[in-house]
């Protein structure tokens, strides 16, 4: 029966194999909900130090772990509600504020398509795999507002569902490490369309 500590650890391994680094880990308790927090936020390799404005697109992975799993996973029959990893992409286009949103959503846009074809090539890609918006920021210039910053943040989600019964920790980590496979292409694919100065080696999913 799969574990928050198995689903932890194979987690850490997946993104070290699909050539992502974690810049920060934080588990969190709280107690009045009964639930654990695990959250790292995962970069693609890049130049050290990062150069001034031209950090690389990176993606935060959020899992919550509830008093319902922790009881299914010591072998009680319970329904353990909804297992998922949540994932936040942030890209940082202040070097393109010039750009209008839909132009900035269609090169997202386009990156998933590139990302999701240099790892499933025969698979038709979703329309929407990732749900995304722009947000800009602006500050006091004078007795103007001007522009002072535009992100992009992508967000989905990954069903875990299906590990529940699964018996191996062998099969939880292959079934992580294909997902992260697909996280970091698209981080890298998000890098080229946006920030390609940011970007170090890359290890493509054919040889990572």
């Amino acid at each position: 029966m799969i574990t928050y500590d198995d689903l932890a650890a194979a987690l850490e391994d997946a993104w070290l194999v699909a050539g992502l680094h974690d810049h920060n880990v934080v588990e969190s308790v709280n107690p009045e909900a009964l639930e654990r927090t695990y959250r790292a936020e995962l970069f693609p390799e890049h130049p050290e130090p990062m150069p001034e404005h031209a950090t690389p697109p990176w993606v935060e992975v959020a899992l919550t772990w509830t008093a319902a799993h922790q009881l299914r996973s010591e072998g009680q029959s319970i329904a353990p509600g909804v297992l998922e990893l949540q994932w936040t992409y942030s890209v940082d286009v202040r070097s393109e504020i010039e750009r209008t949103d839909f132009e900035l959503l269609r090169a997202f846009q386009g990156a998933v398509r590139v990302a999701l074809r240099r790892v499933a090539p025969e698979t038709v890609p979703p329309a929407e795999y990732v749900a995304i918006e722009v947000r800009r920021g602006y500050r006091h210039s004078g007795e103007r507002m001007v522009p002072a910053y535009v992100q992009l943040i992508g967000a989905n989600r990954t069903d875990l569902s299906d590990l529940w019964d699964v018996r191996s920790n062998d099969a939880v980590r292959d079934a992580l490490r294909e997902e992260l496979l697909v996280v970091a292409a698209l981080v890298h694919t998000l890098g080229e369309a946006f920030a390609p100065a940011s970007l170090g080696n890359y290890r493509s999913v054919d040889t990572a």
